[in-house]
C-alpha cells in the first residue's frame, strides 16, 4: 500500500486546500471513504471549512489530494502564458532561450504539452494562491530547465521530465507547517531538519499521485543536491545525479537572479563562488547565454544591505577554520564519523576562502581599496553580491553541520563551528576587528537565520 493511503490527510496541505476554497470553488470529485469504507463526503460536495475538522479526524481510503478539484485551476494554457511573458520582459530569460535552442519543438511548445492530472493540478493551485510569485517561479524553472536539457542534448521525452520536474520541483513545500517557510523568517540550523525533506516529499508525491516515469520525481527529488556533493537531501554528486535532476538543479540556482537587476552580474558572481556545484557544461551555457546581453545601465544606486563588512567576513572565516582545525587535532572528534565529517567541513570552508578572492574580495582588505573613476557603483555592487553569497554559503555548511551530527555529545562539541558558521549579524562571533566575541548558544534561544531566498 502507497504511503498516502490509508494515512492521515497532512494538516498543512488541507489548510492551504481550504484557504483556496474560499476564494474559488473547489469540489469533492470522487466519494471521501474512510478506511472502513464509511463514506465520509459525497462526490459533488462543494469544500468549506466544515469539512476540515471531519477531513482531519480520519484515515483515508483514497489519499486526499486526488479527490478534490479546483474550478479555473493551474493547467498548461496558464503556464505557457506566464512563460510567455517572462520571455517577453526578461531580456536575460530570452538570451537563454535563444541560446539553448537547438531546433525540434520550442520552449513553450514543450510547456505547453505538459500534463498533470487533477491532483497535482490541484496542488499548483494552491501553490499559487499559497505564495507570492510562487508559479511564476515554478514556470520559469520549467522553462530553464528545458533549456538545460537542450543544451545537454537530452531527448525530448527527457527535455519533458525535465519540464514538469522544474514545474513541480517545490510541490513538497505545501506539506511543510507556513512559519518554516515564511519569507523573513530565520531559522536555526538545525531547524533546516523541517525543509530540507521537501524534494523527498515531493518525489513521493509525484510517484503516488501523478502517471509519470521515476526520472520525474527522481529529479525532483535531485534539485537541491550539487555537483560535488554539497547539497541534500543525499549529499549525492557528479553523475549520480540524473541528467533531468542536474538541469532542474541549475534552473532553480539562476531563475531568482534573472529577475533582479543586473541579471549578468549577479549570475557571474554566483556561479563564481563554489565553480563545482554544477556541472560545467551547463554553467557553460549559462555563462555564454548572459553574455550575450546587453550589460544594464542606468539602475538604481546599490543599497547596503547590513550584516557584517568585507574585514569582518574574511576575519570569520579565518576564524572558522581555526576552530575547526582545532576541533579537528583535539579530543572533539571521538569518533571517525565525527573526524570525518570535521575534514569535510573544512575544506567546503577552504574552498569559500579561495572563493573570497577568486572573487576579488580581498582587494577590500587594504586600507584605502582604489575604485577607480567611474566605477564605484558596480564595484561595491560586485562587492555586495559576492559577500552575500559567501555569508549563504557558510549558512549552508552550518545547516549540513548542525543535521549531519547524531549525538548529544557531538552537537555540545560543535556547537561553537555551528555557531560561527551561521553568524553574520553585527556582534556576532567577529567583530569588525577580527576579534572572537563569546558565543551564543546554537540551539533553542539563539540567533536564527534566514530561509534561503530564490536567488542572490
Amino acid at each position: 500500500m502507497s504511503a498516502l493511503h490509508a494515512a492521515p490527510v497532512n494538516r498543512h496541505y488541507l489548510e492551504k486546500v481550504m484557504s483556496v476554497a474560499e476564494v474559488m470553488e473547489v469540489e469533492v470529485i470522487v466519494d471521501i471513504l474512510d478506511v472502513r469504507g464509511l463514506k465520509l463526503v459525497a462526490k459533488g460536495t462543494q469544500v468549506t471549512r466544515a469539512l476540515q475538522e471531519k477531513l482531519i479526524l480520519h484515515k483515508l481510503r483514497q489519499p486526499f489530494e486526488s479527490c478534490v478539484r479546483a474550478n479555473g485551476s493551474v493547467d498548461a494554457r496558464a503556464i505557457v502564458a506566464i512563460a510567455s511573458r517572462l520571455i517577453d520582459t526578461s531580456p536575460s530569460v530570452a538570451h537563454i532561450v535563444r541560446a539553448t535552442s537547438k531546433g525540434g519543438a520550442s520552449v513553450l511548445a514543450q510547456l505547453g504539452r505538459l500534463e498533470f492530472g487533477s491532483a497535482l493540478e490541484m496542488m499548483l493551485t494552491v501553490a499559487d494562491r499559497s505564495g507570492a510569485h510562487a508559479l511564476e517561479h515554478a514556470v520559469l524553472v520549467s522553462l530553464l530547465s528545458i533549456c538545460m536539457a537542450q543544451k545537454q542534448g537530452l531527448s525530448e521525452q527527457d527535455q519533458m521530465v525535465a519540464g514538469l520536474s522544474g514545474m513541480l520541483h517545490d510541490i513538497g513545500e505545501l506539506y511543510i507547517a507556513p512559519a518554516h517557510l515564511a519569507r523573513g523568517r530565520r531559522l536555526l540550523p538545525h531547524e533546516w531538519s523541517h525543509v530540507v525533506v521537501h524534494p523527498r516529499i515531493g518525489q513521493m508525491l509525484i510517484d503516488e499521485l501523478g502517471s509519470y516515469p521515476f526520472s520525474v520525481g527522481r529529479a525532483v527529488a535531485e534539485h537541491h543536491e550539487r555537483f560535488d556533493g554539497s547539497g541534500y537531501p543525499r549529499q549525492i554528486c557528479g553523475d549520480q545525479i540524473s541528467a533531468p535532476g542536474q538541469a532542474v538543479a541549475v534552473a532553480e540556482m539562476i531563475a531568482g537572479l534573472l529577475l533582479k537587476d543586473h541579471p549578468l552580474e549577479r549570475a557571474e558572481l554566483a556561479l563564481k563562488i563554489i565553480p563545482g556545484e554544477h556541472s560545467h557544461q551547463l554553467l557553460s551555457a549559462i555563462s555564454g547565454a548572459l553574455r550575450m546581453a546587453a550589460p544594464e545601465v542606468g539602475a538604481d544606486p546599490v543599497r547596503a544591505q547590513g550584516g557584517e563588512g568585507v574585514g569582518s567576513l574574511f576575519a570569520r572565516i579565518a576564524a572558522i577554520l581555526d576552530l575547526g582545525e582545532g576541533l579537528t587535532a583535539g579530543t572533539a572528534a571521538k569518533s571517525a564519523s565525527t573526524l570525518q565529517l570535521l575534514r569535510k567541513t573544512m575544506e567546503r570552508v577552504r574552498n569559500i576562502r579561495r572563493a573570497f578572492i577568486s572573487t576579488g574580495l580581498d582587494v577590500y582588505l587594504r586600507p584605502e581599496p582604489d575604485l577607480g573613476a567611474g566605477a564605484d557603483h558596480m564595484l561595491l555592487f560586485e562587492r555586495e553580491v559576492a559577500c552575500r553569497e559567501i555569508q549563504w554559503r557558510l549558512r549552508d555548511i552550518a545547516r549540513d553541520l548542525a543535521l549531519q551530527t547524531t549525538t548529544p555529545d557531538e552537537r555540545l562539541a560543535l556547537a561553537p563551528l555551528v555557531r560561527m558558521l551561521d553568524d553574520d549579524l553585527p556582534g556576532g562571533p567577529i567583530g569588525e576587528a577580527g576579534v572572537v566575541m563569546p558565543l551564543r548558544p546554537v540551539y533553542p534561544g539563539a540567533g536564527m537565520v534566514s530561509v534561503r531566498r530564490y536567488g542572490t
